[in-house]
């Protein structure tokens, strides 16, 4: 009877397969807040060096990679927690309410972190801006799957997952001008924290409430359906995959500045480099993304996220090891921002097709954010074992294969093109 329901849902999509001005409208405000997303997340990643070497006394400067490692740690578990609070209050009190919270709250803590005087007020800043990130994120993919017709779902939610990426293109180019040009601190990056916050007050009336999460609020509870086993075996295969992306990027790419600007043999090219290198890795993670949308309608979700992981699996010796100078691994940014970046629309495209409405926000904010609580371990041992062993390029190769626990994960979980989400 539900495969009936799907099939009449689709066949209804496909009558009427012209997006709407209210899809688009879901469409351009929750990629803005992706890229909000994206540019709270990587600001510390760019930054990082330049803030610890303020914030922290003069004998601890120089295992910084430690205290990064904390820095990114700590913002883990602001986004773990936000995650799974905002996807339980996604599934009660609605997908737009839940979201416009999440965007004020990170807004609010991204902008206290210009403010913060030793380290340890970054780190509550950067908790807190981890919780609204990651609230917001499972209710927004919610809502655009949502809304979206069926036809063009998986393209849109491409398309949505790049933004995040065009936050880190933001966070890039505005430290080579602020950081490398002008020679500004690194506390100006912190204060766009406030556009986010403008933004909503222009826009917050024309965001819809999803008609599908309106009509699931009357059916079965949510605890009901997590104990039934399919739920569950998705569950469990969906959080494998997400360790092997999340921990891949965190306890690997995410250092991928700080590891550029090591490189450099000129302290003052440092900060050119880590922002170049981030722009080319957040332009190809921008094409891998859309590319992902559009390969897992043609190749089948499955397929295209196994080639993926493959590619990340390859990329990162390559570019941590496998090359010497800086300028080298710069260029390398876009293949690596392609595939271990462009792995970020699997959780838009194919875990939303995994849960029906009723426990979806949460359903999918438990795979994108639960995974970050080990990512956090991950971090923290990438951190300290760069302090230890004098830099990232060897701690990389330890973290690369985790990329193969997600090839093994994917085969377990259904093929889900061309069926639609369940309701």
């Amino acid at each position: 009877m539900m495969y009936a329901n799907q099939q009449a849902g689709e066949i209804r999509s496909d009558d009427r397969p012209l997006l709407t001005r209210e899809a688009w409208g879901v469409l351009a405000i929750v990629t803005i807040f992706w890229i909000a997303d994206g540019y709270d997340t990587f600001v510390l990643l760019v930054t990082g060096r330049p803030a610890l070497a303020e914030l922290l006394a003069p004998g601890t400067v120089p295992v910084f990679a430690r205290y990064l490692g904390y820095l990114v740690t700590v913002t883990l578990a602001g986004w773990a927690t936000g995650g799974i609070l905002g996807g339980l209050l996604g599934d009660r009190l609605g997908r737009r309410r839940t979201m416009l919270l999440g965007v004020v709250l990170y807004s609010m803590a991204t902008t206290a972190s210009a403010l913060t005087s030793t380290w340890v007020w970054l780190a509550l800043a950067r908790f807190l801006t981890g919780v609204g990130i990651g609230a917001e994120w499972g209710v927004g993919t919610s809502l655009l799957q949502e809304v979206w017709p069926e036809k063009w779902r998986t393209r849109g939610a491409g398309l949505l997952q790049a933004g995040f990426s065009v936050g880190g293109l933001l966070v890039s180019g505005l430290w080579i001008l602020l950081g490398a040009k002008l020679g500004l601190s690194w506390r100006w990056m912190y204060l766009f924290g406030l556009v986010p916050l403008l933004i909503i007050l222009a826009v917050y009336r024309h965001i819809p409430e999803s008609t599908r999460w309106t009509k699931s609020r009357r059916d079965v509870s949510a605890a009901s359906l997590f104990a039934q086993p399919q739920v569950r075996r998705h569950m469990i295969g969906a959080l494998a995959v997400s360790i092997s992306i999340t921990g891949g990027w965190w306890a690997v790419t995410s250092f991928l500045p700080t590891f550029v600007a090591s490189l450099a043999h000129d302290p003052r090219h440092a900060a050119s480099l880590a922002g170049w290198a981030g722009a080319l890795y957040n332009f190809g993670e921008i094409v891998g993304c859309i590319a992902l949308g559009f390969l897992a309608e043609r190749w089948g979700r499955k397929p295209t996220t196994i080639v993926y992981l493959l590619g990340s699996l390859l990329i990162v010796p390559v570019v941590f090891a496998g090359l010497g100078s800086a300028q080298a691994v710069t260029a390398a940014q876009l293949v690596s921002g392609f595939f271990t970046g462009g792995l970020y629309s699997w959780y838009a495209i194919h875990t939303p097709e995994l849960f029906p409405t009723r426990i979806r926000a949460t359903a999918i904010s438990v795979v994108f954010s639960g995974a970050r609580y080990l990512a956090m371990a991950g971090a923290m041992a990438a951190g300290t074992l760069a302090a230890a062993l004098g830099g990232f390029g060897k701690v990389a190769l330890w973290f690369a294969p985790v990329y193969l626990l997600g090839v093994i994960a994917v085969l377990f979980l259904p093929e889900t093109l061309g069926r639609g989400l369940p309701d």
